[in-house]
């Protein structure tokens, strides 16, 4: 270390620092007998604000930069679409899901770019695994999500030298009773058949049909199933989702329904989702930020109040200490973003990499859990 390097910040200089930096603005305020204008240059005494300034950020430089050094930046057919994380030397990158087919391209922490194979997908978790012609990466290293509890401060990995975002863990790593699987919220904008879904399969089976809906005025009825859409075959609920989100208003598509023993097609000219298309909780929960459209159904989660856009989930979730608790997965309400725990990820990736390469045994050397 040089004599002008500045010496990394210890968890209690951090600590310090955060409680100084919130206490000041209100204390400005409070001689001033008006808001505090913040001293950090947060814009006032709310939170919020507070946390998602640049200085502010700037403390959690030392605490994100050896994750940061395991985060890339991931583009889909040209735009940015999700941080990533490097899991082993040899090139596999860990990010979220999409369930569109196309070119992906990964942006190194250097600014070496690369084309990407999609090489696997973990649909419970949300997760897909890229395989980039690189080699001597740095692995993440993943610590015991579950000795972070809730209050404490963590911080979001970007691709900056500051965090994307800083936000104090609301509930700990906990599993979701009844959870079965990350699953896409209907597009607003997308076409409206009308009908309620079980969590049952195979195929989409209609729980409720919504009066003077496309659903009711094609014939549908409670357990039906939905077994395609237009040609295309409907797995489940959540392929449903998203193949009717491909349709606008108006569109006319053809069902095949399976009711008893009997398969059947009906017609149903989708309408528009009503209510402008967003329920009053998403729009409660849209005045915070942008929100991810796979937002619901994870099984295991970390949830945390960091603001997060939905093209910076997929990067590393870091506590004070620079350990590494899991990845953003989704920004999913309006003081809520989800993280997928490191036990979750350790338990699944040896499989999704063996999957993707079947000779390929992963080593402690390429891949640190």
């Amino acid at each position: 270390m040089t004599p002008n390097t500045p010496r990394p910040l210890s968890r209690a200089a951090v600590l310090a620092a955060l409680c100084l930096t919130l206490a000041l603005p209100g204390l400005a305020g409070a001689q001033g007998g008006r808001k505090g204008t913040g001293g950090f240059g947060c814009g006032g005494t709310n939170g919020v604000e507070i946390k998602a300034g640049e200085k502010f950020k700037a403390l959690f430089r030392d605490v994100v930069a050896e994750a940061a050094r395991s985060t890339v930046r991931v583009r889909f057919e040209g735009k940015d679409f999700a941080l990533g994380v490097v899991v082993s030397a040899d090139g596999y990158i860990l990010t979220q899901a999409t369930d569109v087919e196309g070119k992906y391209r990964v942006k190194l922490r250097d600014g070496k770019e690369f084309d990407a194979q999609l090489v696997g997908v973990q649909q419970r978790h949300n997760l897909a695994l890229l395989r980039v012609s690189a080699t001597d990466l740095t692995p993440v290293k993943w610590a015991d999500s579950k000795a972070a509890a809730a209050g404490d401060w963590v911080a979001s990995v970007g691709m900056k030298a500051e965090p994307t975002a800083v936000g104090v863990i609301g509930v700990a790593t906990r599993d979701v009773p009844g959870a079965k699987g990350a699953r896409r919220s209907p597009v607003s904008n997308g076409g409206f058949l009308g009908v309620g879904l079980a969590d049952e399969g195979p195929g989409a089976v209609v729980g409720k049909v919504e009066a003077n809906s496309a659903a009711s005025k094609a014939g549908l009825k409670v357990n039906d199933v939905i077994l395609s859409v237009s040609g295309k075959k409907v797995a489940d609920a959540e392929e449903l989702v998203r193949t009717l989100g491909r349709h606008k208003p108006g569109d006319t598509v053809v069902l095949l329904l399976r009711r008893g023993e009997e398969e059947m097609e009906v017609k149903a000219k989708l309408g528009k989702r009503p209510d402008g298309g967003v329920s009053r909780g998403d729009f409660q929960n849209l005045l915070g930020s942008k929100l991810s459209e796979v937002r619901s159904g994870y099984p295991t989660v970390l949830q945390h109040d960091g603001v997060i856009p939905p093209e910076d989930c997929g990067g590393p979730l870091v506590d004070l200490e620079g350990r590494v608790l899991g990845i953003n997965v989704a920004r999913a309400g309006r003081t809520e973003t989800w993280a997928v725990p490191a036990e979750v990820i350790r338990s699944v990736l040896p499989d999704l990499i063996t999957a993707a390469c079947p000779s390929r045994k992963p080593r402690p050397s390429n891949l640190i859990l």
